[in-house]
């Protein structure tokens, strides 16, 4: 890692960010803001004793939407949670090879980080996943052949409203496609599918049964507009596949009533 790469890495940290944050939108001196970030990093430590999933780490990155021409010092960061290892990997891996694995770990670390409101670079993938930026180009450039869209600092102006990898993931599990095979049909881990899977299921559910947006919001505590997506999504798929949406509902119907019937056991034990 040469010396300017160095020193951009070193610049995002988590004082950088908001130190960053408070001396432009507060108006605070850079002394006042520095001693500030310190005492706010002391007491989320405090508070929270530094703990984290087992699967995970805690990265800074550029927030999206900052010139790519900028200076890194100057941008503003935002922390965003990367899952390291999943369920299955190793089975993959043996399947697939070690550089299949690495290919689709960066296509999935940069769509975590993309739709966490921040954009990892090529540095950044090629620090957590100790891999060259000569390799990740390549990777990227392969996806790219196939039409897949990986959101780095770098392929930014590759990101258009028409990206559907979260459709396709729901589309692939409403026909009736296992994780293990949506995993490889998409480069996502089984974490990232099961979350759209299961955000899909709930607010479908909840829409069939009648239930409006806001109310929707409150129960899952999603956004709006990504309820008003996978309701769209529901609607479109209750014509073509009707039987495998229904089972896929079931399935959370099912599991409402267990977890009730859990929590009615547990009160009056």
């Amino acid at each position: 890692m040469g010396i300017m790469t160095a020193e951009r890495m070193d610049s995002k940290n988590p004082y950088q960010g908001l130190f960053i944050e408070l001396k432009e939108y507060y108006g605070l001196s850079p002394i006042e803001a520095k001693a500030l970030v310190k005492r706010m990093e002391q007491f989320k430590e405090e508070q929270q004793g530094g703990a984290r999933e087992n699967n995970q780490i805690v990265r800074q990155v550029v927030v999206l939407g900052e010139p790519a021409g900028k200076r890194i010092r100057d941008c503003k960061l935002i922390s965003v949670n990367l899952t390291m290892n999943f369920n299955g990997e190793a089975k993959l891996e043996r399947e697939k090879g070690l550089s299949y694995i690495k290919k689709m770990k960066v296509h999935q670390l940069a769509w975590e980080a993309y739709e966490q409101g921040g954009l990892l670079s090529y540095e950044d993938i090629a620090s957590i996943l100790g891999i060259s930026i000569s390799t990740i180009k390549r990777y990227i450039k392969q996806y790219k052949a196939e039409g897949i869209v990986v959101p780095t600092r770098g392929q930014i102006e590759d990101i258009g409203p028409g990206i559907t990898h979260k459709e396709k993931i729901i589309e692939l599990l409403v026909k009736g496609y296992n994780y293990s095979e949506v995993m490889i049909q998409t480069a996502h881990t089984e974490a990232s599918v099961e979350n759209y899977e299961k955000k899909f299921v709930r607010i479908a559910y909840f829409h069939r049964e009648g239930k409006n947006k806001l109310l929707i919001r409150t129960l899952t505590g999603y956004s709006e507009s990504l309820i008003e997506a996978y309701t769209e999504l529901y609607t479109r798929y209750e014509r073509e596949y009707p039987e495998s949406l229904s089972k896929m509902l079931e399935r959370f119907h099912r599991y409402l009533e267990c977890r009730e019937e859990k929590n009615f056991r547990c009160s009056y034990d």
